[in-house]
């Protein structure tokens, strides 16, 4: 039997779809990634925006018309929060965040198999990749679930729940050294709100990236998203002083507006999450930073939106996604007035994204001349292609697939930047 799954959303979806995915091979299906011709299509669904949602019935409509003997899955997120309309859209099983984590057990189950309140016994000790098929270069290691924060514009913690659940060091040690044996060169540390791991328990994340770097091998640790508040001098200290791993950082900012951020109960205003930016660049200059902005907050005015693009242009964020808001079910922010109209909304995105292009430009620029590592994870049309410790994506014309390639920084273009062999002399200058 052939069984296709599409992931949408996050990190942690990517590395759960990899957790289903071992499973399923292990008991000898064929397991394919996106929309191939299949007996079985996984939809491992988000439910962040609306216009997530929206895209997945979407997708769930175009499936059954284009293969209607197929049988159609729905887990995640989405299937946590909104399984009685994903059954209206004919899906024939409906699997919620714990379900899918067992999904061979209900490959051959129709209905609805949703526990709404999992998280208040679950545990991810036993979420482990052991021996996926997947060739690839990077993996996600999930090491934490659960978000006790009270965003008052966020739903998916009432489908993950409040509860921090982490993996024990030893745990996650083991997982990654499994994995960096089956030749993986980036190991990316993903979790719904991973400042809080260890939260409760007698380690942290410091204490876990200390133990990881000890791992023998050549390849590097990436961070996924992490919020402001959770970032202290030790942990900057910590990533910026390891080679392992890398200088740069997903963190949220939502807004620049300190009233906006009020609203929405981040936990921090624009001072800390520029100190914060501060002291990572003291002690790494070119330090790259990655951010996620909701554009039209409810009671957002122009002058917030200014401030958030004052800060997007003295952060000089590598790379900042930008979305509208909308309305998530059971939210706090639901209910609030002076809702911003959908063409202002439109407006400023297009806004945002402009100047964030623009500075994206501006922050690559601080990296022409310098020596960086490319993990090289493709090739088309002659060109090597990845990305480099800082997360910024080069075309390069030497590498070999799977290995990292000490480069120089030459030119920088839209998507990235162009570089070559550290080793090989290069004539002229710098293309700024």
């Amino acid at each position: 039997m052939r069984i296709s799954i599409i992931t949408y959303g996050c990190k942690l979806n990517q590395y759960e779809t990899e957790l289903m995915t071992e499973k399923l091979e292990n008991l000898g299906f064929v397991v394919v990634n996106g929309e191939i011709e299949s007996d079985v299509f996984v939809l491992n669904t988000c439910a962040v925006t609306a216009e997530a949602t929206r895209k997945i019935r979407q997708e769930i409509r175009r499936l059954k018309k284009k293969f209607p003997a197929s049988k159609i899955i729905a887990a995640g997120c989405y299937s946590q929060l909104g399984y009685e309309e994903l059954k209206n859209e004919g899906v024939d099983l409906v699997l919620g965040n714990k379900e899918k984590k067992d999904i061979h057990l209900y490959i051959d189950k129709v209905g609805l198999l949703v526990d709404e309140k999992y998280w208040f016994d679950d545990q991810i000790d036993n979420e482990i990749i052991n021996s996926s098929l997947a060739e690839r270069t990077r993996a996600f290691v999930k090491v934490e679930d659960g978000c006790n924060n009270v965003c008052t514009y966020c739903a998916i913690r009432f489908a993950r729940g409040a509860k921090i659940r982490s993996k024990p060091i030893e745990v996650v040690v083991n997982e990654v050294a499994r994995l960096i044996k089956k030749d993986y060169r980036e190991i990316v540390i993903t979790g719904l709100n991973l400042g809080k791991y260890g939260y409760g328990e007698e380690y942290d994340l410091v204490s876990l990236l200390k133990n990881l770097v000890k791992i023998k091998g050549d390849f590097r640790i990436r961070l996924s998203s992490i919020n402001p508040e959770d970032i202290d001098d030790e942990l900057i200290s910590t990533i910026v002083k390891e080679e392992k791993i890398c200088n740069h950082l997903h963190i949220p900012l939502q807004s620049g507006s300190d009233a906006v951020l009020k609203n929405m109960k981040r936990g921090y205003n624009q001072k800390k999450y520029l100190e914060v930016v501060e002291k990572l660049r003291v002690l790494e200059p070119t330090f790259s930073i990655t951010t996620d902005i909701i554009v039209g907050f409810p009671g957002e005015t122009e002058s917030d939106f200014e401030e958030t693009l004052k800060v997007v242009r003295e952060v000089k964020f590598s790379k900042v996604h930008g979305f509208r808001y909308s309305d998530r079910k059971g939210t706090a922010a639901s209910n609030l007035e002076n809702k911003v109209p959908g063409n202002i909304k439109k407006e400023r995105v297009i806004e945002l994204e402009k100047i964030s292009k623009e500075i994206s430009k501006e922050y690559k620029k601080m990296l022409l001349g310098k020596n960086v590592k490319v993990l090289i994870e493709g090739f088309r049309q002659g060109i090597y292609n990845g990305y480099d410790e800082y997360y910024i994506y080069h075309e390069t014309p030497y590498g070999n697939l799977g290995d990292f390639n000490s480069v120089i920084v030459q030119a920088i273009t839209d998507e990235g930047v162009i570089s070559t062999n550290a080793e090989r002399k290069v004539s002229g200058g710098f293309d700024k």
